[in-house]
């Protein structure tokens, strides 16, 4: 059942809106001035408000504009229900409010109204609600529902930057499967790809709520560590890694309680909190500088782990008057 708030300091006007509105099914609250209204809001959260324009204490513009600098009220629907018909009052409502109303009213036209208003806002929260839906898809994985590239990229400009103002270290760390084509070929392709979906729950369950998980394509994945040293950074990985060797993946394709053995190895990199603020004359990376440099080396270590037997991590670390240098040598 919809909630509908009515505003109004005429007792006898009040009590025909909200005979009406619960005949139509609605549940109705009631406020006879701006201050009350606003505690009802804020609280109990109505679908829709029908508001006098002149009330004692806080005007119905006032108390409009109130809901709407709030996160809380700011999406609900006002409907202005005022006997005030000049123009400039029409404006100044319909800038703020759906709908304006002029007293004395037509009982169907006021149905009418609210059920077109009530109509518009159900039609703005479906389309808003399939945006965010679309919003998260374009950067999620599809067969994993971690980040896709294009989701980390993001959350990686985003942590640089704090790593940078607060002067935290941030560790990255990517693994490969080892010798996951073999799988795909051995025992095809849907098994290949719960090898993968538990491999990313395995992430999951051992990364924190802080901590940015994703999926790169294939069998790579990523995963972004604020806050983290180097220490701490070889630490998580290794753990990944262990939990991968020792946890071998169900095969419902092999037979009955069958399962496939797997390893993984990973490349990870810590950047270092830098002391150099750039004042010294030195140019200092970029947010963009210090991504790929990071990715590099994440990626430069991953192979050292590949070339050296797999199974295993490498780590290195930086900070960014390294990453400036290596961008800027110094030239004789």
């Amino acid at each position: 059942m919809e909630r509908i708030l009515v505003v109004e300091d005429s007792p006898e006007i009040a009590a025909l809106m909200s005979l009406t509105l619960r005949m139509e099914g609605y549940e109705v609250l009631t406020a006879t001035d701006g201050l009350r209204a606003l505690e009802i809001a804020f609280t109990s959260s109505p679908a829709l408000i029908l508001m006098d324009v002149m009330m004692p204490g806080l005007t119905g513009f006032q108390t409009a504009a109130k809901l709407k600098d709030e996160d809380r009220t700011k999406h609900i629907p006002i409907i202005f229900v005022t006997a005030r018909h000049d123009v400039d009052d029409r404006v100044q409502g319909l800038e703020i409010a759906v709908d304006y109303i002029s007293k004395p009213f037509a009982i169907p036209e006021l149905v009418a109204r609210v059920r077109a208003a009530l109509r518009m806002q159900k039609l703005q929260a479906d389309l808003k609600a399939s945006n965010d839906q679309l919003s998260k898809l374009a950067i999620t994985d599809a067969l994993t529902g971690l980040y896709n590239r294009r989701g980390f990229d993001t959350q990686m400009e985003d942590e640089l930057h704090r790593a940078r103002r607060f002067r935290q270290p941030l560790g990255l760390a990517i693994f490969d499967l080892d010798r996951f084509k073999t799988v795909n070929d051995t025992y095809g392709h849907p098994q290949g790809d719960l090898v993968l979906q538990v491999f990313a729950e395995t992430l999951l369950n051992l990364s924190r709520r802080v901590d940015k998980v994703a999926r790169f394509g294939g069998e790579e994945f990523a995963v972004l560590l604020p806050n983290t040293d180097e220490v701490g950074a070889k630490i998580f990985a290794e753990k990944v890694r262990a939990a991968v060797e020792h946890t071998p993946v169900d095969c419902p394709t092999c037979g009955l309680g069958k399962t496939i053995s797997v390893t993984v190895s990973g490349g990870v990199t810590i950047l270092r909190p830098s002391d150099n603020t750039g004042h010294d004359g030195k140019v200092m990376p970029s947010i963009a500088q210090l991504a790929d440099r990071l990715f590099e080396m994440a990626d430069a270590n991953l192979y050292r782990a590949k070339q050296g037997g797999r199974n295993c991590i490498q780590s290195q670390s930086t900070d960014e008057a390294e990453i400036a240098l290596s961008l800027n040598p110094i030239t004789p």
